[in-house]
C-alpha cells in the first residue's frame, strides 16, 4: 500500500483500475509558466488565465451534457488541476460524475509551489480514485537516467495511461511550444482515434478581445459556447 505524500490518500495501481472508456474523458494542458499573457503583457496575466479557465470549464460542462461521466486528470500544476477543480465543483453541484487522478509517480509534486500543493491536496481528497502509474516509491524523473530509480518515461507513461482509458480529450495547447507533454498526449490521442476538443492561445485571446477585456463579459461569452 502506498499513500500520497500530499493528502495521505491511498493509491491504487493501473492493473486495479477499470473504467467505461466510452464515457471517460481525460485532460491535457500546460503549466502556468507556459501560458503567456495576452500580447505578452504582464498586466493581462490574470485575465488570460481566467479566460482560459472559463473556456475550459465550458468545454467540461459540454462534455457532461454529452454524457461523459468519468474525468481523468494528470494532477499536474496548471491546466490539469484547474480542470480537476471544475469537475469537483460540478460534482458538488450534483452532477453524477467521477474524478480520477492519474499520478505519474509518488514524488511528482516535490517541486510544486505552495499554491499548487494546496490545489493538489484538495483534488486528491475529492477524487473518486487515485491511480499511481509507477509503483516504485523511490522513482524520480530524469531526462538522462543514471540509476534504476530514475526514469525519463514517467510523465509519458501517465499521459498514455490517461488516453488509453478515455474516448475523448480536452486539450489546451500553446502552439508556440515546439515540444511538450501536452503535445505528446495530443498526438497519442489522435493516433488512437480519441475525440478531441482542442483550444489554444488564439481562442483565449479572441475571447478576451470579444469581451472587451472585461471578465464579466468574457464569462457571458464563454457560457454561450454550444456543443454544435
Amino acid at each position: 500500500m502506498i499513500k500520497s505524500l500530499t493528502s495521505g490518500r491511498e493509491f491504487i495501481f493501473p492493473e486495479q483500475f477499470s473504467v467505461d472508456k466510452s464515457t471517460a474523458l481525460c485532460f491535457t494542458g500546460h503549466r502556468e509558466k507556459n501560458i503567456p499573457p495576452y500580447n505578452e503583457l504582464y498586466k493581462y496575466k490574470n485575465l488570460t488565465l481566467e479566460a482560459l479557465k472559463l473556456l475550459m470549464s465550458r468545454y467540461i460542462d459540454i462534455a457532461i451534457e454529452c454524457g461523459y461521466t468519468s474525468f481523468i486528470s494528470g494532477f499536474a500544476e496548471g491546466f490539469d488541476l484547474w480542470a480537476a477543480h471544475h469537475v469537483i465543483k460540478r460534482k458538488n453541484d450534483g452532477a453524477g460524475i467521477s474524478l480520477i487522478g492519474a499520478v505519474p509517480y509518488l514524488h511528482h509534486a516535490d517541486r510544486f509551489s505552495s499554491k499548487s500543493l494546496a490545489l493538489l491536496k484538495e483534488a486528491e481528497l475529492h477524487a473518486d480514485e487515485l491511480v499511481l502509474i509507477c509503483p516504485n516509491p523511490d522513482a524520480v524523473y530524469s531526462f538522462s537516467p543514471i540509476s534504476s530509480n530514475q526514469s525519463k518515461t514517467l510523465y509519458r507513461d501517465r499521459n498514455y495511461f490517461m488516453a488509453d482509458h478515455s474516448s475523448a480529450v480536452i486539450a489546451f495547447i500553446n502552439e508556440n511550444l515546439k515540444w511538450s507533454g501536452t503535445l505528446q498526449t495530443l498526438n497519442y490521442s489522435k493516433k488512437n482515434n480519441l475525440k478531441i476538443c482542442r483550444f489554444g492561445l488564439k481562442e483565449v485571446y479572441s475571447l478576451i478581445e470579444q469581451g472587451n477585456f472585461n471578465l464579466s463579459e468574457i464569462s457571458k461569452l464563454a457560457d454561450l459556447i454550444s456543443s454544435k
